[in-house]
């Protein structure tokens, strides 16, 4: 069973938080088929492994791993992937990926454009 984990950095502002379960919730509607679980690097729980631990728990045998950041930076090459091999060796009975960050990408840029009020041809 394939397992999504979305993985933003965390806040110690419970709203920001919030907002990765709202985004979770959108992955469920577009994967109903998939476990969908939420993950913050720092700060708050459940951490990655935590993460992991749960979809593995619920019967996830493939996990996603998908960072919810913007750019590739230190998070994104380094820490999230060595969480994400900590938590291969303390699961060897799961597949464990990670995606990619978001951007730079065309889409991003024209929820850019959107969220701003402004229309991508000019119009």
């Amino acid at each position: 069973m394939l397992g999504l984990l979305l993985v933003d950095h965390g806040s110690r502002r419970p709203q920001a938080n919030l907002q990765l379960d709202e985004m979770a919730a959108h992955l469920r509607a577009l994967r109903p088929d998939a476990l969908v679980g939420i993950a913050h690097l720092e700060i708050c729980a459940p951490s990655i492994p935590q993460g992991i631990a749960l979809l593995v728990a619920r019967g996830a045998t493939q996990i996603q791993v998908l960072p919810y950041f913007l750019s590739d930076g230190r998070h994104s090459q380094e820490d999230i992937p060595a969480s994400c091999a900590d938590a291969q060796a303390e699961h060897p009975q799961v597949r464990i990926t990670c995606g990619g960050v978001l951007g730079p990408h065309p889409v991003l840029a024209a929820l850019l454009l959107e969220r701003a009020g402004i229309m991508p041809d000019g119009g």
